[in-house]
């Protein structure tokens, strides 16, 4: 069991299975990173497309992507690429899980009408509605 703590330890039942204990942990940190992974592979394969060519379901789990510009969905599936590889490496998930977040709020801002249209706005216009 120590080595099974510590790592990994492997084990072989009577009909000569191969069994792995790992920590739980272990395990679901891979399960979310293969899943990350396959979500970016994903993105990546809908990017190589046309953008008229690109339904909301050919993102897969990051379908909230598609109302991303061209330029900020590239971005993302950078940074995403960038810090899977930091994470694959053996460090934490939640800088991948603070980028994912920060881009979904992102999208959330883009896909708000109102929102959009402030941020698209002329940085010079004077705000029309500003409190002071």
């Amino acid at each position: 069991m120590a080595e099974a703590r510590a790592g990994y330890a492997i084990v072989r039942d009577k009909d000569g299975t191969t069994l792995m204990l790992t920590p739980a942990a272990e395990v679901e940190k891979l399960r979310e990173l293969s899943d990350l992974a396959l979500g970016l592979a994903t993105l990546q394969r809908v990017l190589a497309r046309p953008s008229e060519q690109r339904a909301t379901a050919l993102y897969g789990a990051f379908a909230w992507a598609s109302v991303l510009s061209e330029a900020d969905q590239r971005q993302f599936a950078e940074e995403l690429a960038d810090a899977l590889l930091v994470a694959s490496s053996g460090a934490s998930l939640e800088p991948v899980r603070e980028l994912v977040r920060d881009w979904i709020t992102t999208a959330e801002a883009w896909a708000d009408p109102e929102t959009r249209d402030a941020l698209l706005a002329d940085e010079d216009k004077p705000l029309s509605s500003a409190a002071l």
